[in-house]
């Protein structure tokens, strides 16, 4: 056996049309990605190399950090509603806790 090329040479035209001649085929030719710009920002190419455990590990830190910035700013977003009724049942409880008023989810 005989390497003729080996993966990551540059093919040039006597080895194509070798290779061509030896019926070697499928030959194929791509392009590889080395870095990625984004906004000013040059990353590493094996920033794309992501799992899907890695992407959901990171929802529920996102869903928290977006319902404690609603939370803080007033506004309702579905992910900041249980917190909201919560907090209102917290409040109600305390109005009916100084003021002796009774009610059954009080007790």
């Amino acid at each position: 056996n005989v390497h003729l090329i080996l993966a990551g040479d540059k093919v040039g035209q006597s080895e194509a049309s070798l290779l061509q001649m030896l019926n070697v085929m499928p030959f194929a030719y791509g392009l590889g990605v080395e870095n990625i710009y984004d906004n000013g920002a040059v990353f590493a190419h094996e920033v794309l190399d992501i799992t899907d455990e890695q992407l959901l590990s990171k929802f529920p830190l996102g869903i928290t950090t977006v319902a404690a910035a609603s939370l803080e700013k007033g506004y309702c977003t579905q992910a900041s509603v249980p917190h909201s009724i919560i907090n209102a049942f917290k409040n109600a409880l305390a109005v009916a806790v100084e003021t002796d008023i009774s009610y059954p989810q009080a007790d």
